[in-house]
């Protein structure tokens, strides 16, 4: 069965440490490249730490840094609830410069092109660099296959009360993205987050299983202890966590992308808030086709949580047999 050739679009948090290995274990893709993008860090630290895994399953592609901030809105004291420091480390071990002659949204434009309409697209981050894409080349839109976008959410937020962070940072972005016309958009949203996670048991007892030499062993071990370490200071604030659950917007929007056929899903139209100060960035759901908009987005709903925590963990033991590069 042929792999399915993927261009990667991320902001590189700790998060998406797991959609990266989980990407790269389960076999299912031929990566292209991979951009980077504002959010977690900037984006050249961002390239620096998603070159650092893609070396570290000894595989080789280009990876682009794009852009540094949003196409209109400047938000202030904007930070993403997922951040790198699980990969700071590495930083000062490991050196990446980025091709200054090309970014990331001629890059996306220009391997689309060359795959003749089979490439698909995941989205990590803000969608800044998709959207510049979009606007420099109109017709990108018919070379893609299939864009997987981890954004959005129908109920709470975690960038404020109402907004998910990467459409938060660039609510523009994200309209541009929906209104541009791909052939098939399949959005991950935070709820889907709730019946896609690990337990205490996985990561407590599944994660140390994997043998000494597992290469991701040790970062995924310190990117969960950020997380709940994270989850503990926002539950002082907002009184609402469970560090027993790990939930990775990253993971389970690559879990939606690699096996479409697991997740419960819903055609659905989707809109963005951008005039509002309060709810600036809000995911809104037509669920009861009030408008009469088409549907505009593949919305994950729903996947069974034994089945997530199995692909993850077949996922990781492929590495129990491979060296770091």
């Amino acid at each position: 069965m042929p792999k399915r050739p993927l261009i990667i679009d991320t902001d590189t948090g700790c998060g998406f440490v797991h959609a990266a290995m989980l990407v790269a274990g389960c076999g299912l893709f031929d990566i292209k490249g991979a951009c980077t993008v504002y959010g977690s860090t900037t984006a050249k630290r961002a390239a620096v730490h998603a070159a650092y895994l893609r070396d570290l399953c000894a595989d080789y592609y280009p990876v682009v840094s794009g852009a540094e901030k949003p196409i209109l809105v400047r938000r202030k004291n904007s930070m993403s609830p997922d951040d790198c420091s699980a990969l700071e480390d590495t930083e000062g071990m490991y050196t990446f410069s980025p091709d200054p002659e090309e970014r990331a949204w001629d890059f996306i434009y220009r391997t689309a092109v060359s795959l003749d309409g089979e490439a698909e697209l995941f989205c990590t981050g803000p969608l800044t660099n998709i959207a510049i894409a979009v606007i420099r080349h109109r017709d990108l839109p018919r070379f893609i296959k299939r864009i997987t976008i981890a954004a959005g959410t129908s109920r709470e937020g975690n960038a404020t009360a109402y907004a998910e962070y990467n459409v938060y940072s660039d609510p523009h972005a994200f309209k541009c993205v929906l209104d541009a016309g791909f052939r098939q958009v399949d959005l991950v949203e935070l709820e889907f987050c709730g019946t896609a996670f690990l337990n205490s048991n996985d990561t407590e007892k599944r994660i140390p299983e994997a043998t000494a030499d597992n290469i991701w062993k040790s970062l995924l071990g310190s990117c969960e202890r950020r997380r709940e370490t994270s989850v503990r200071e926002r539950s002082l604030v907002q009184g609402v966590a469970d560090p027993a659950k790990t939930y990775w917007h990253d993971a389970a929007a690559a879990f939606a992308l690699a096996i479409p056929a697991a997740v419960s899903a819903s055609n659905v139209y989707a809109m963005v808030e951008l005039r509002s100060e309060i709810s600036s960035g809000r995911t809104l759901f037509d669920f009861n086709r009030r408008f009469t908009d088409d549907p505009n987005v593949r919305l994950a709903l729903y996947t069974q949580r034994e089945m997530f925590a199995d692909f993850y963990f077949r996922c990781l033991r492929t590495f129990d047999r491979r060296k770091g590069g």
